[in-house]
């Protein structure tokens, strides 16, 4: 019999791809980690990872063990919450992965009254600003936004945040505020380095190409950029609002954003077959209508 136990420790390895990294980041002796593959190998009668002096890789028959490996786990934790979703009282640990931006000026400032109202819930919170495979990254719900297009996940639309055109008074004092799409030539526009789709402002009407002087990963440093006066660009309301009312940023061309378009969707996923534990369904009915994603 497979022991639970073995297969966390190979996941560990494998997602980590060195026992030395899965012994600090697991908290477990590499020793451990060690023996716990050897006896998998064992009972499997096949290598798992190939070893050299400077590289440890997975086999073939280790890849696709490592998918029912996952499965497995995952089908135990789902009948683990199957069972706490019948106890009075929500108990257990929600993982929950956003965008930097989203957990920081949406999620944060409800969770005080969260924890107040479910003490026995166990938040982890990750930030990721590019799409999780949740199983690999051990995710229970995910807030994305933007189209979903893997087909085994279920969604719950949690609203429609409207992209606005922004930038500082300061910039634009010292550069002109451009009166229609055709003037941002003369502008220094701030877009993404490591996602081109966001920078598709989805103008209503033909325009040239955008050419971006600055690029950043993160939104929020793009959003810190364009405070501090280095240009315009475009962002989320639900990030930028509290800026829009203190005049820290200030709207321009708000007219030219084709709404609603694919950037501007919010939705939680999680895996269908979840049935929605009750820990999940209590957390996004709790922040649904508490979000500030439109004016």
């Amino acid at each position: 019999m497979i022991k639970t136990e073995d297969l966390l420790a190979f996941l560990a390895v494998a997602e980590s791809e060195s026992f030395s990294k899965a012994s600090v980041k697991e908290g477990i002796q590499i020793a451990t980690l060690s023996r716990a593959i050897a006896r998998l190998e064992k009972q499997l009668e096949t290598t798992l990872f190939n070893r050299t002096t400077r590289k440890l890789v997975m086999t073939e028959e280790g890849v696709v063990f490592k998918g029912y490996a996952q499965q497995a786990l995952n089908t135990l934790e789902l009948g683990q919450q199957h069972l706490q979703a019948h106890q009075t009282e929500p108990v257990g640990k929600l993982r929950i992965d956003a965008a930097f931006a989203f957990i920081s000026h949406q999620l944060v400032p409800l969770l005080p009254e969260f924890r107040k109202r479910y003490p026995k819930v166990e938040l982890e919170l990750t930030t990721n600003d590019r799409v999780v495979d949740l199983l690999d990254n051990k995710v229970d719900v995910a807030i994305r936004i933007g189209d979903l297009k893997d087909s085994t996940l279920h969604a719950r639309a949690l609203g429609q945040s409207p992209l606005v055109v922004v930038a500082s008074p300061d910039y634009l004092h010292a550069n002109g505020t451009p009166q229609d799409i055709n003037q941002l030539s003369d502008h220094t526009l701030i877009g993404f380095s490591q996602a081109s789709h966001l920078n598709n402002w989805h103008f209503k009407t033909t325009h040239p190409p955008l050419s971006f002087g600055l690029h950043a990963s993160s939104g929020e440093i793009i959003k810190q950029l364009c405070v501090n006066g280095m240009g315009v660009t475009t962002l989320s309301y639900y990030m930028i609002h509290q800026e829009l009312a203190e005049g820290s940023l200030v709207e321009i061309l708000p007219n030219a954003i084709q709404h609603p378009n694919r950037r501007e969707s919010i939705q939680a996923v999680y895996y269908k077959q979840s049935a929605l534990a009750s820990r999940i369904s209590l957390f996004l009915d709790f922040i649904q209508d508490k979000l500030t994603l439109a004016p």
